[in-house]
């Protein structure tokens, strides 16, 4: 037998790892020859017993090296690696924020959004008005700074205010006509709104404002007053154009046309409801294109800018601005319920218009609105458009070669959705000029150039059925 116990414990590493080079095998018990066990006789027992014989115990040969069979190492030292770059990154972060502490933060520079472009015609840009931008103000501390921003509204008023006027129609009441007018009250003859077209003198109302008057009192935004006089009016449109005589510098508003308006946008309104003068009111443009008749009778359909900026008796004439301080429209009208208030639904001619007007009252030339022939409505059903119901004899628009059920789609590039937005496009032809026509007929689009008239020329014309809509 063996002196020592074959333990399976003995061959086991803890670590995972085996000798390269195993030692030489060691018997535990190794003999030259074969150990006998000396017989010894027992008492009452017979010796007989053979000799055991040992056999010596040699280990099986190594398997050789052996590489590491336990991962636990290698994580191990992969998390000692991240642990160490993670302290290295945590001492970056922390000296970064001591050593640039004096550091001023960067510098943020506000850039002011982009006036909008104006579309009027070359004869009626006129002088520009410079908008307010906000200023910073600063304490008077050295260690602090305040930034005060300024409401857009303000800006608005502090650019357009200047270049709103009170216009009064002396009344036959015996009051004098340099009698201020209280707060509250309007002036027997009238009284409006009015915005200075150019700095020689000249200031753009409606013509429902000075109605027949060939003369008015002028007050501007200090308080002068000065007498002025009614160069022209345009009832039809409701466009006049004043003149004042005042030693006093006028500041001219800024314009800008139609097609940089939006519905939505920031709408203004600047006026002297009930002779309230300089009162400013905001709202939103509400909608655009409205086509409005203006006046009674013979009034001309206007494409109007809808509002819900409050406008009231007294506020007609006046601007209605943008949030960069342009003027986009006179205000002209309100709709209402029956009573004299205001519920949100305020109209104002755009600029484009209006200024049209007037350089054609400066030039001398017509004020007449255009006129094609046609008589029709809306379409029931299918593409939006004027349908024509009727052609009237002898008008610009049988000999252009319209026929009754043609679908005028657009003018001169412009889109056409109803009969009455027609209407406010013709009407604003120059009489003589040239208008190109998109016609839809039996499903053929096509164009057809038609000289514009004069309205004046055919006012006897009749159509022989009565449309839904003229």
């Amino acid at each position: 037998m063996t002196t020592e116990s074959e333990d399976p414990r003995q061959d086991w590493d803890p670590w995972g790892w085996e000798p390269d080079e195993p030692a030489s095998p060691q018997p535990r018990v190794s003999a030259a020859e074969p150990i006998l066990v000396p017989q010894q006789p027992f008492e009452g027992v017979k010796p007989n017993v053979a000799a055991a014989e040992i056999t010596p115990w040699i280990p099986p040969p190594p398997a050789g090296p052996t590489k590491v069979s336990n991962p636990s190492w290698a994580m191990l030292l992969a998390s000692v690696v991240l642990a160490m770059l993670g302290l290295v990154g945590i001492g970056v972060g922390i000296g970064t924020i001591f050593f640039n502490r004096d550091t001023p933060p960067p510098e943020v520079v506000v850039v002011s959004a982009p006036p909008a472009q104006s579309t009027l015609p070359p004869q009626a840009q006129l002088p520009q008005a410079e908008v307010p931008v906000p200023v910073e103000q600063t304490s008077p501390s050295a260690n602090s700074v305040q930034t005060v921003q300024v409401d857009p509204v303000v800006q608005v008023a502090r650019a357009v205010v200047p270049s709103v006027v009170l216009i009064e129609v002396p009344g036959g009441d015996g009051q004098s006509e340099d009698r201020p007018t209280p707060p509250g009250d309007t002036p027997r003859g009238g009284q409006g709104s009015g915005i200075i077209y150019a700095a020689s003198g000249l200031i753009l109302t409606n013509a429902h404002v000075v109605d027949d008057a060939q003369e008015v009192i002028v007050q501007l935004a200090d308080g002068t007053r000065a007498p002025g006089e009614v160069v022209g009016t345009a009832s039809a449109v409701d466009v006049a154009l004043v003149r004042v005589d005042t030693d006093v510098e006028l500041t001219p508003a800024q314009f800008a046309g139609r097609s940089t308006v939006q519905v939505g946008q920031l709408a203004v309104a600047v006026g002297s409801p009930f002779g309230l003068q300089q009162s400013v009111t905001s709202g939103i443009v509400s909608a655009v294109g409205r086509a409005i008749r203006e006046g009674s009778g013979a009034g001309a359909f206007v494409e109007m800018i809808q509002t819900d900026a409050p406008i009231n008796p007294g506020n007609s004439g006046g601007a209605l601005a943008n949030r960069f301080g342009q003027v986009i429209g006179m205000n002209t009208l309100i709709r209402t319920d029956g009573s004299m208030g205001n519920i949100g639904l305020g109209f104002a001619i755009p600029t484009d218009i209006a200024l049209n007007i007037a350089e054609r009252i400066l030039k001398g030339e017509s004020t007449e609105l255009g006129y094609l022939g046609v008589w029709g409505n809306d379409p029931e059903l299918g593409l939006p458009g004027a349908l024509v119901a009727q052609v009237l004899p002898g008008t610009p628009a049988e000999r252009s070669g319209l026929q009754p059920d043609d679908l005028i789609v657009r003018i001169d590039g412009e889109p056409v959705a109803t009969f009455t937005e027609l209407a406010a496009k013709i009407q604003f032809r120059v009489p003589g000029t040239t208008a190109v026509l998109e016609v839809v007929r039996d499903g053929v689009n096509f164009e057809i150039p038609v000289e514009v008239g004069e309205r004046s020329q055919f006012e006897g014309l009749q159509p022989t059925q009565e449309p839904e809509q003229e």
